[in-house]
């Protein structure tokens, strides 16, 4: 259970905002959508600058990983900026970083440059979610908290589906660095919204606010040691959707079943139908009937879903058999989206929000951004079944974490 809210310094006001409300589209599912829209918009683009420069394909997917590492980079110090200074300021810092980078990537003269102006990019998107949520996390009531976060994410994945087929028009009339102007006027376009509606953290008065700020690693373990269950189950949550994240499961059908960019371009559009509206129901289930009455058969299922597919790689079935099972497993995943931001949310701690949801974020990015190289090397070092085993077995130690070691989180706050 979350410590109780000290008062407010005066003039200050505790909003309580609905997940559908006027407020919610305009200050949370607008912003995630254009943010989205804009990263899409730049998305085709990337590859194309990448090879522009003459690296090699190994070197090429550095882009990649150096937004992954600034995401990843940005999460301790993100949570340190919200508890400093609040969430609004760098919920304004986030896109405006985010539009500079992009701007500065359309006069990139070397691969380098390319690498350095990436990685910010993903710190600066980290600094924006993290506030998002650090704010949803005070303002959204328990039983509104789940659809906040499912549906912030949903408009995400709305936003990045319909990016890169406009970014791959912008590129083709306008060269392959129009596509970063876009996405640069795009997280503008998303800061209108913030200066608008976002409300600051609370103040609290006199010496409470005074200590807010210091990184007190007193208080960071008093806050963090008795929720380690919960940390355990982000990481292992991490390493279930980092290989889906990562669309390894594409280049998975392109080795196995030699598919070529078009079909894979129909798998990966059709997924994102499936999965959109599947992850805005999971936010309303988590609120309706609990997080773990809809985590658990999420996780449960995907995990019974990779063991199916690592049956499918094994015996070496058919295209057909693929293509269901890599439906359901996407299904099934969608099932999950946002619910661990969502018990984030729920057990961040009053004292230190921001450095709480920054470690959380961390310890879920780690699994994110480590997952994909373990399913990789399972791959080559044994073979594909093998790393869908390793998948299946991250998304089993989350269902039974969840079954045996975590309440029920949807009436803390």
């Amino acid at each position: 259970m979350k410590a109780t809210e000290k008062p407010l310094a005066a003039g200050a006001t505790a909003s309580v905002q609905a997940a559908f409300s006027w407020n919610a589209l305009i200050s949370t599912y607008l912003p995630a959508l254009v943010l989205a829209l804009g990263t899409g918009i730049a998305l085709p683009a990337i590859p194309t600058l990448a090879q522009y420069f003459g690296v090699s394909f190994g070197v090429a997917s550095g882009v990649v990983t150096s937004f992954l590492i600034g995401n990843l980079a940005g999460t301790l110090p993100s949570g340190w900026l919200i508890d400093r200074f609040g969430r609004r300021p760098v919920m304004i810092a986030g896109p405006l970083l985010t539009s500079a980078m992009a701007f500065l990537v359309v006069f990139a003269d070397s691969f380098p440059q390319l690498l350095v102006l990436r990685f910010f990019d993903g710190c600066a998107a980290q600094m924006w979610l993290m506030a998002r949520l650090a704010a949803i996390s005070h303002g959204a009531p328990a039983e509104q908290r789940g659809r906040q976060v499912s549906w912030m994410f949903g408009m995400n994945n709305a936003g990045k589906l319909a990016g890169p087929m406009l970014g791959g028009f912008i590129a083709f009339a306008l060269g392959m660095r129009a596509p970063f102007v876009a996405y640069a006027v795009l997280a503008l376009i998303a800061l209108v919204p913030t200066f608008m509606f976002a409300e600051d953290t609370p103040r609290r008065e006199g010496s409470a606010r005074e200590k807010a700020p210091a990184l007190n690693l007193a208080l960071l373990r008093q806050i963090l040691r008795p929720r380690l269950v919960y940390f355990a189950v982000a990481l292992f949550a991490g390493l279930t959707r980092g290989p889906l994240y990562a669309d390894l499961l594409h280049l998975y059908a392109a080795f196995a079943y030699h598919l070529d960019a078009q079909q894979i371009g129909y798998l990966a559009t059709a997924a994102t139908l499936i999965g959109l509206p599947i992850g805005f129901t999971a936010g309303w289930m988590m609120d309706h009937f609990g997080r773990k009455r809809t985590m658990v058969p999420g996780f449960a299922g995907v995990a019974l879903a990779m063991v199916a597919l690592a049956v499918s790689a094994f015996a070496g079935l058919s295209y057909a058999w693929y293509v269901a099972l890599f439906f359901l497993a996407v299904a099934l995943q969608s099932l999950t989206g946002g619910s661990v931001q969502t018990v984030g949310a729920d057990v961040a701690p009053a004292e230190g929000r921001g450095m709480f949801l920054g470690v959380w974020r961390l310890t879920g990015q780690l699994g994110t951004t480590f997952s994909p190289v373990i399913f990789a090397i399972l791959a080559d070092a044994l073979n594909f079944g093998s790393s869908f085993l390793f998948v299946a077995a991250s998304a089993a130690v989350v269902a039974s974490l969840l079954i045996f070691y975590v309440p029920e989180t949807r009436t803390a706050k």
